[in-house]
């Protein structure tokens, strides 16, 4: 397979073009002309400039492959701006189709997200790909991003695309260079987690999530939808995992998803009129995915792509911690 990631600097991208590297595939990743490549230059993939702003450049970049993965789907800094931030990942999302039809790319594989699908119907305690996601969710500028995402892609299978659509639930790991879901194991390392939302939340290892991409590419159906997830748990019992693993308390404060909404939109404006400034100490975009939070059943990506029972929550959580250990984002002895 000779196979292109779009972001392949990025936490998601940079896992999934490790796993084709060690599945022995020939690999190009894309990178922002002024992105930070140290971590990628190391992977084993050859490193190339291509902007999902830039449909010239990114039909160029993608000549000559077999699949591309999309790893770059537009992730908001804050959700302050939803009609923006939704036509924004449209018109980057549109663009990268275009250019692997454009291209002769033979299969499109994106990387989506769990709230796409919303709470089981009745009579399942776990949703699928089935369910429509939550219509109390529509003001949510996360959902509507990544809702706007896969609309796109599968107005284009529609015209021919082979495109195949992974939805994982949070992933946690190694390469996480912007400390993302795993901001919670750092910020806890340090003292910093002063307040949580508790609700029903899903993680999944970074590796399981990378070999699922590989898994799409080789055996998914065209215009399918498959739930790449780990263990059903719920925030209080993954931060008490990680806890245990830190070997710290759990002092942070339980905040209501009410209150803790209007909290996290008020701190985003804050830190959105200071360019420079630390994250917010409670994103909103966490606030909703925990309020709107599934527990997801993984049985159609077993059955299909052949992905093994999930890594033990707690494996993934060491695994992640000392590899933030190892980079110095928190102290060995922490």
């Amino acid at each position: 397979m000779k196979a292109i990631v779009l972001g392949g600097n990025g936490f998601l991208g940079m896992n999934v073009v490790r796993a084709l590297v060690r599945a022995g595939h020939d690999v190009t990743a894309t990178r922002r002309e002024r992105s930070n490549t140290l971590f990628a230059r190391k992977l084993g993939a050859q490193l190339v400039h291509a902007d999902l702003d830039d449909l010239p450049t990114l039909t160029r970049a993608m000549r000559g492959h077999d699949v591309v993965f999309n790893c770059a789907g537009h992730y908001p800094r804050y959700s302050l701006d939803r009609p923006g931030e939704i036509e924004l990942a449209r018109r980057r999302t549109r663009n990268s189709v275009e250019a692997a039809l454009g291209a002769g790319v033979g299969r499109y594989v994106l990387t989506s997200s769990v709230v796409t699908s919303g709470p089981p119907a009745a009579g399942r305690e776990l949703s699928n790909e089935e369910d429509s996601p939550d219509p109390r969710a529509s003001h949510c500028v996360y959902h509507g991003v990544k809702l706007a995402i896969e609309a796109e892609v599968m107005q284009a299978v529609g015209r021919g695309l082979d495109a195949v659509v992974l939805c994982p639930t949070g992933v946690m790991g190694e390469l996480d260079v912007k400390a993302g879901t795993g901001f919670v194991i750092v910020a806890m390392a340090h003292g910093r987690l002063r307040f949580y939302v508790d609700g029903r939340t899903n993680i999944v290892d970074a590796d399981q999530m990378a070999d699922a991409h590989v898994a799409a590419a080789e055996r998914g159906r065209k215009g399918e939808r498959y739930l790449v997830a780990g263990e059903n748990t719920t925030v209080r019992e993954l931060l008490g995992i990680i806890a245990a693993e830190l070997g710290v308390s759990l002092d942070a404060r339980r905040l209501p998803a009410w209150l803790a909404g209007p909290l996290a939109t008020m701190d985003e404006r804050r830190c959105a009129a200071e360019p420079g400034r630390a994250r917010s100490f409670l994103a909103r975009e966490f606030v909703d995915i925990v309020r709107f939070g599934l527990w997801v059943d993984r049985a159609k990506a077993s059955r299909e792509l052949g992905i093994p029972a999930p890594i033990p929550l707690f494996e993934t959580i060491h695994k992640a911690r000392t590899w933030y250990e190892r980079h110095r984002y928190l102290n060995p002895s922490a």
